[in-house]
């Protein structure tokens, strides 16, 4: 028989099914376990991204998201550059994990108990978030997620490693169950929303007599849009004269240093088939508004309507959102 599938692991170290001959669980960093834990990880992060597709439905992003169906645009990443890069975190975290956790469960239980595997993944994950939540101090909802996230993922890779170590090639069946519980977590999150469980955002539908008024950025900026077509803006900030400012300069621009003020007009549009269409057109003498070609889009909702504008990279863009 051979020695990946003889090893036991209800029985004390040492000891194999039908032999009292010593012998040690199947070595951990093999032909089997990388791949099945790279395939797990790759399963991972592809339902990740789809679960957080039908999020991005529910909340209140500047611009249309890309749904559940923003998963399928990962595939050609995975093909070319997430393979090689899951096959090194399988190697680099993955499978440390799992050597770890067989260490401490021989030491401890004197076998390989699988359920040491979450424990290590969750103090390792827990570790990496502590460091993230002191260096970049985000929410304690953002880190909470991130948590459940990391540990999930990473018990799940190292699971699938260990079983391939143990029991022999498993990168099909890891392969086959992923592509079955994307397509489950489609369907399930397609029905939710069709049985009206979660309402998919829409911005609000305005007309230009709605956005005549006051506008603020929160930061000191503000715009005045007149009912008559013309604009005042006071001390907005310039985020495209920043970003501009920011090529071969080795240091990031403060787009707070950054600020216009002038007097101009501006245009309601209401666009041709969603309310994700709706523009505002803005040409402020003395700032960058207006040269862009999408305009200020609308968001927000009826009782406390957005001017959301996009600036920046064009693959990473940032937000500047205007409030009443």
């Amino acid at each position: 028989m051979a020695r990946n599938a003889a090893w036991d692991t209800r029985k004390p170290w040492g000891a194999r099914q039908g032999s009292e001959t010593p012998s040690g669980p199947p070595p951990v960093w093999s032909g089997r376990s990388i791949p099945a834990g790279a395939a797990a990880l790759l399963v991972g992060a592809l339902l990740g991204a789809e679960v957080g597709g039908f999020a991005e439905l529910t909340a209140e992003p500047p611009a249309p998201p890309d749904g559940p169906g923003g998963g399928i645009l990962l595939l050609p990443f995975l093909a070319c550059v997430g393979v090689p890069v899951a096959l090194w975190g399988s190697l680099t975290v993955v499978l440390p994990v799992v050597w770890v956790a067989r260490r401490a469960s021989g030491r401890l239980t004197g076998r390989d108990a699988w359920w040491w595997v979450p424990v290590v993944a969750g103090v390792l994950v827990s570790v990496v978030v502590a460091v993230v939540g002191v260096t970049l101090r985000p929410g304690p909802g953002a880190l909470a997620l991130t948590w459940l996230t990391g540990a999930v993922l990473l018990t799940g890779a190292a699971l699938s490693a260990r079983d391939a170590a143990l029991h022999g090639r498993r990168l099909l069946r890891t392969l086959g169950y992923g592509a079955l519980a994307v397509v489950a977590v489609f369907g399930i999150g397609s029905a939710a929303f069709g049985a009206g469980l979660f309402t998919e955002y829409r911005p609000p539908k305005a007309d230009a007599s709605q956005l005549t008024g006051d506008w603020t950025d929160g930061r000191g900026g503000t715009l005045r849009l007149a009912a008559d077509g013309t604009a005042l803006a006071e001390g907005l900030t310039d985020h495209e004269a920043a970003y501009e400012a920011s090529f071969g300069n080795d240091t990031e621009p403060d787009p707070a240093e950054y600020r216009c003020t002038g007097t101009g007009t501006w245009s309601y549009e209401p666009g041709d088939s969603t309310t994700w269409d709706q523009r505002v057109r803005l040409r402020v003498e003395g700032c960058s508004f207006g040269d862009e070609m999408d305009g200020w889009r609308i968001g927000g909702t009826p009782e406390r309507p957005k001017l959301n504008r996009e600036y920046g990279d064009l693959d990473a863009p940032g937000w500047y959102t205007l409030t009443r």
